[in-house]
Order: C-alpha cells, then structure tokens, then sequence
C-alpha cells in the first residue's frame, strides 16, 4: 500500500475515533476536550472527469478506462467502477468537451 493511502486511512481512522471519544464524553456529561479533529468545510473533492482530465493532460496519450481506472487508484487513491468512469466520459465527449474517444472505451484530451 501506498504511504499516502496509508496516512489517509490512517487518518481517517484517527478522526472516526476521536469523535467516538468526544460522543462518549458528552453522553456521561464530562467537560468538553479539544481535539485534533479538522473540520473541512467548503472543501469539494475533484470530479472523477476532471482527475481523468489531469491524467490524460500528463500522459499526453490516449488512455484505455482500465488503465484510467487504475491510474486513479494509484495517483489519488480513489476507487471508481469502469463503466460510470466510461460513461462519464463518454458523456463528454458526445457533448464536445474536455475530451474525446479515439476507440472504444479509449479517450484522449480534446486539442
């Protein structure tokens, strides 16, 4: 496993538990303790397309969705299933934006 999969499981592991702590805490009416807990408000994850989109930007290359598929896994760490990454693109390229489809199931940047 990846260390920055690692870190972010670990991570998320850590809040889980400190706001378990601090639930318990509040239940048995003990004093509130601060916490390393962040909140992270307005924060919006990138869109799977745009990932897609900085891939395809990197590798300069028509890309097969398996490979994007695991090229997102890889680099951000984010699981997505074959056929809504395809469809999202595909989507796309219909309407003529950001990328095209050069094969089935293969696309590349729009130039």
């Amino acid at each position: 496993m990846q260390k920055q999969q690692r870190e972010l499981i670990l991570e998320t592991i850590e809040t889980l538990l400190e706001l378990q702590v601090r639930s318990v805490r509040k239940l048995l009416n003990k004093e509130e303790v601060t916490t390393n807990v962040v909140q992270r408000r307005g924060r919006k994850r990138k869109s799977l397309v745009d990932l897609s989109v900085d891939l395809l930007t990197d590798e300069q290359r028509p890309v097969h969705v398996d490979e994007l598929v695991e090229l997102l896994m890889d680099h951000y760490g984010r699981v997505t299933d074959r056929d809504s990454l395809s469809s999202a693109l595909a989507k796309k390229a219909k309407q003529g934006l950001l990328v095209r489809r050069v094969s089935p199931a293969t696309f590349e940047l729009l130039r």
